[in-house]
């Protein structure tokens, strides 16, 4: 009996030690830039739309160190952007709309693309963003059906940054809480992935410990990673292979920009001079050498040509990367993470501002 008591005391004791631990890393966390998330909201067939918790500011960084640190806001229509969203606003609307290029976590508002539009056309027409990070392509019709619905948008400017366009196709990926191509009937439609957060990750906001290890140090990706490559490791050769070598891949990525321009149309019906797409490429020279030919590059190519052909510009920001970079060797993103830095932003807002859409727009 003393013995068994001796051991639970122990026990106890250890146990003690690791809650006061954690409460002391908890709360020394606290007094850090460690980042928040951007909080986001149920999407199912009541609420179709993937957006955040609106009207929080939120804190981004990067990594155990803390890098890139970033504090920004959602604002009160569940959009990362300063600008509070107005529907009986009567200025004309500009829609920004994509991925994590576009939500730009860790780039203060004023260098990204839409907040240097909206200074740049101040008193001529609003610039409002709808960006998601993990957005597909098939999201993005989806996106501008509504910013037209809910917000008059007269025009769209979306951001094509991720050329693996399988990725919006159900049998590559399943990412909740966004519209994505599922195949029926030999047709590939759009079909909602429903998302609910659970009770572990409302809980997990309010720790900084957790949010800590979740969002800096990406420990649930890199727990997922891990598991693949042990699934892999004993895959056949042709099972493990790259997605440029796969034939079946490419083919799929050509079927969702065909069903991408059958859908934008439909869900958005703009004329075609009101549609403008920016296409993000390479940056660097010796980078978009090194890749010419590779699967990548080839689905970029094949989205512009079939843009153009239905009367669509596309702006290719490769060009004016390579020309400030001959001048300076400025860099447009982050060591290790090709999204645009302030810079990079800057390029694609003169690609947009250079374009042909603005002599399109209603006057106000």
């Amino acid at each position: 009996m003393t013995r068994s008591r001796g051991r639970l005391a122990g026990l106890v004791t250890v146990l003690a030690v690791i809650v006061a631990y954690l409460a002391v890393v908890e709360i020394g966390l606290r007094f850090l830039p460690v980042a928040t998330g951007l909080h986001s909201l149920p999407v199912n067939a009541a609420q179709p739309i993937f957006h955040f918790e609106p009207n929080r500011d939120f804190v981004y960084s990067h990594g155990w160190k803390f890098d890139r640190v970033n504090r920004g806001r959602v604002n009160n229509a569940g959009w990362v952007n300063d600008q509070d969203y107005r529907a009986d606003d009567k200025l004309p609307l500009i829609a920004v709309i994509g991925d994590s290029f576009i939500e730009a976590q860790m780039v203060p508002y004023e260098e990204t693309l839409q907040g240097r539009l909206a200074k740049a056309l101040a008193g001529r027409f609003r610039v409002y963003s709808f960006a998601a990070a993990g957005a597909p392509l098939a999201e993005f019709p989806i996106y501008a059906g509504y910013a037209m619905r809910e917000f008059g948008a007269s025009a769209v400017v979306i951001a094509i940054t991720n050329y693996d366009f399988a990725r919006s196709e159900l049998a590559y990926n399943s990412p909740t809480g966004f519209w994505i191509y599922q195949r029926e009937d030999d047709r590939l439609q759009l079909r909602l992935i429903p998302y609910q957060p659970g009770w572990l990750r409302s809980l997990a906001r309010r720790s900084a410990l957790a949010r800590y290890l979740v969002l800096n140090l990406r420990l649930g990706e890199r727990l997922t990673q891990a598991r693949q490559a042990v699934a892999l490791s004993g895959s056949s050769p042709a099972l493990a292979a790259p997605p440029d070598d796969s034939g079946a891949r490419v083919a799929t990525s050509e079927a969702v920009i065909a069903a991408f321009f059958r859908d934008l149309p439909a869900l958005a019906p703009l004329p075609a001079e009101r549609v403008l797409f920016v296409l993000d490429g390479y940056h660097y020279p010796e980078v978009a050498t090194a890749a010419s030919g590779s699967y990548g590059d080839r689905l970029r190519r094949r989205f512009r040509a079939a843009a153009e052909a239905r009367s669509y510009e596309a702006v290719d920001l490769d060009p004016l990367f390579f020309a400030r970079y001959g001048e300076d060797r400025t860099r447009f993103d982050f060591p290790g993470d090709t999204h645009w830095n302030g810079d990079g932003h800057a390029i694609a807002a003169a690609g947009v501002l250079s374009s042909r859409l603005l002599g399109y727009l209603p006057k106000p």
